[in-house]
C-alpha cells in the first residue's frame, strides 16, 4: 500500500467519521485524551492533520510507575509545544484513591480519568473529549465480558459514540494503527503495564495475538455488527413494553408507577425485569419474582432506587429522596417567621380568617396552640385522637385503615404542638382535642396547596 494512499485511508475515514464534507465549513474544538502510548499518538496526529479540526490535549498522569509516568507526561508537554497545541495535564494520586475508595486500581484510574474530562467538557466548551481505542480493543472488551458474563450489550464492544466521548478509532485495528505510524514516522511512549498479565484485559489480549488474521478480525466485525443491529431492536422493544407497564412516570423528583398486573404477563419474565430494572441497580431476578406477588408495603432497595409494592402497584423512587424526610423536624417558632421560612411543603397559617377565605382550609383553636410548632414525618409509636372520634388511635393503624402506601406515608407530614401532641395529619385529618368549638376566642386556618 502506498504511502499517500494510506495516509487518505485514515484521513478520510476520521472526516467522515465528523462528518466533515465541503460544504460543512465549521471548524470543531475537539480535545484529545492522549497517554503518550502508540494509539493516542496517532489519534492526536491524525486530528491535528485535518484543518477542519481545532485540537487540544489532556493527559493523566496516574503516579503508578515512578519515573516513567513523570517521563510519560513531560514527552506529552514536549509534543505539545512543539506543535504549539494547549496541553491539559492532571496528576493524581491513584493509589490512594483506590484504597479510599475501595476499587481496583484499575477502576479507580478510570473513574479519575472519566470524571476530569468531564469537568474538562464543560469548562472548556469542546465538542467532543477523543480517545483512542481502536476495533481491537472491542474485541478485548467483548471476550471480557464473554468470561465474565453478559448479554448481548456486552458484546457490543466499546462504543464509538457515547454522548461526547467519542473514539474515532474504533474502525482501525492495532495492525493498520501500527503500519501508519511507522509510515508517518509518529514517536510514542511504551507502558511495560500492558504486557503484566495479571490484568485479565493483557491476559486476553495475550491469547487473541495467536489469532491475528485478517478473517478472524473480519468475521468479528461482521458479528458486533450483527449483535447492534439485534440489541437496536430489542431496545425498541424494551421500551414499549416500559411504556405500557408505566401508569405514571416524572423525572424530578424520580417517580415510576408501574402496574404489577401487565409485569406478570411478560415473557420471558426474567429478561424484561432485568432489562427494565438493572438500570436502576436492580439485578436479583428473584427478589423482584417475589415483589410481583408480595404485600403492600415490601421493598426493594438498590445503591440509589427503591422500588415499593404498594397494593397492585410498583413504586419507584429514588431512596434517598425519601429517606431524607426521615426524623427530620421543621421548628415554627410563630406565626410571622413561618412566612419567612423554607417548609418541605406548602402551607400559609391565617389567623382568624375570613370567611371567604376558609375554603380547602383547616380550622383549629388558636389557644390550644403551644409554639414552637414543629413539622415533622410519621414515628414508631405516634398517636392521636381523629376529630369526630372517641379515643385514640395509633397513626400506624390510621395510616393501615386509610391503605397509605409507604411512600405516601413518608411524604404526609404532621404538625405537632409545643407538648408534643399531634395537632393535624396535613391534608388529611385533624386532632379532635384541637377543633373549633363555641367557645373558641381565636381561629387558627392552615392551608395546603394541593398540585
Amino acid at each position: 500500500m502506498k504511502k499517500i494512499s494510506y495516509n487518505h485511508f485514515f484521513i478520510d475515514k476520521i472526516k467522515k467519521y465528523f462528518f466533515l464534507n465541503s460544504l460543512n465549513k465549521m471548524r470543531k474544538k475537539v480535545c484529545v485524551a492522549v497517554s503518550g502510548g502508540l494509539d493516542s499518538m496517532v489519534l492526536i496526529n491524525l486530528l491535528l492533520d485535518i484543518p477542519e479540526i481545532e485540537s487540544e490535549v489532556a493527559h493523566c498522569n496516574f503516579s503508578l510507575r515512578d519515573q516513567e509516568s513523570n517521563e510519560d507526561e513531560f514527552f506529552i508537554r514536549n509534543f505539545c509545544d512543539k506543535k504549539n497545541i494547549i496541553c491539559h495535564v492532571k496528576k493524581f494520586d491513584t493509589l490512594n484513591f483506590s484504597k479510599k475508595y475501595k476499587l481496583s486500581i484499575q477502576m479507580a484510574a478510570r473513574k479519575l480519568r472519566y470524571d476530569w474530562f468531564s469537568k474538562l467538557l464543560e469548562t472548556n466548551s469542546y465538542e467532543y473529549m477523543a480517545l483512542g481505542h481502536h476495533f481491537d480493543d472491542s474485541i478485548e472488551t467483548f471476550f471480557i465480558n464473554v468470561f465474565r458474563g453478559t448479554g448481548i450489550k456486552g458484546l457490543l464492544g466499546i462504543p464509538k459514540k457515547n454522548k461526547k466521548f467519542i473514539r474515532p478509532l474504533s474502525d482501525f485495528n492495532k495492525k493498520e494503527i501500527l503500519h501508519y505510524a511507522k509510515i508517518k514516522n509518529i514517536k510514542w511512549r511504551l507502558d511495560r503495564s500492558n504486557q503484566n498479565i495479571k490484568y485479565l484485559r493483557n491476559k486476553i489480549r495475550s491469547i487473541l495475538s495467536n489469532f491475528d488474521s485478517f478473517s478472524f478480525h473480519n468475521g468479528l466485525k461482521k458479528t458486533i455488527n450483527h449483535l447492534y443491529d439485534e440489541n437496536f431492536l430489542i431496545e425498541k422493544k424494551i421500551e414499549e413494553v416500559r411504556k405500557e407497564i408505566t401508569i405514571e412516570k416524572k423525572d424530578d423528583p424520580f417517580f415510576w408507577k408501574i402496574e404489577c398486573k401487565k409485569i406478570k404477563k411478560l415473557n420471558p419474565l426474567s429478561f424484561y425485569l432485568f432489562k427494565l430494572f438493572s438500570p436502576y441497580g436492580f439485578n436479583d431476578i428473584h427478589s423482584m419474582k417475589y415483589l410481583i406477588h408480595a404485600q403492600s408495603g415490601k421493598q426493594l432497595i438498590s445503591k440509589i432506587y427503591r422500588i415499593i409494592k404498594s397494593r397492585n402497584n410498583w413504586i419507584l423512587v429514588s431512596h434517598k429522596f425519601l429517606l431524607e424526610n426521615i426524623n427530620k423536624t421543621y421548628i415554627i417558632q410563630n406565626l410571622k417567621i413561618s412566612k419567612k421560612m423554607f417548609l418541605p411543603i406548602d402551607i400559609k397559617f391565617f389567623l382568624n380568617p375570613k370567611k371567604e377565605n376558609k375554603k380547602n382550609m383547616c380550622l383549629i383553636d388558636f389557644n390550644k396552640i403551644q409554639f414552637p410548632l414543629l413539622l415533622r414525618t410519621w414515628r414508631k409509636g405516634d398517636f392521636f385522637y381523629p376529630l369526630k372520634m372517641k379515643g385514640k388511635k395509633k397513626l400506624s393503624k390510621y395510616y393501615k385503615e386509610k391503605k397509605f402506601s409507604l411512600l405516601k406515608k413518608e411524604h404526609t407530614w404532621l404538625l405537632i404542638n409545643g407538648n408534643g401532641s399531634i395537632i393535624l395529619i396535613i391534608g388529611n385529618r385533624l386532632d379532635d382535642r384541637f377543633k373549633v368549638t363555641e367557645n373558641t376566642k381565636e381561629i387558627l386556618g392552615i392551608k395546603k396547596k394541593y398540585n
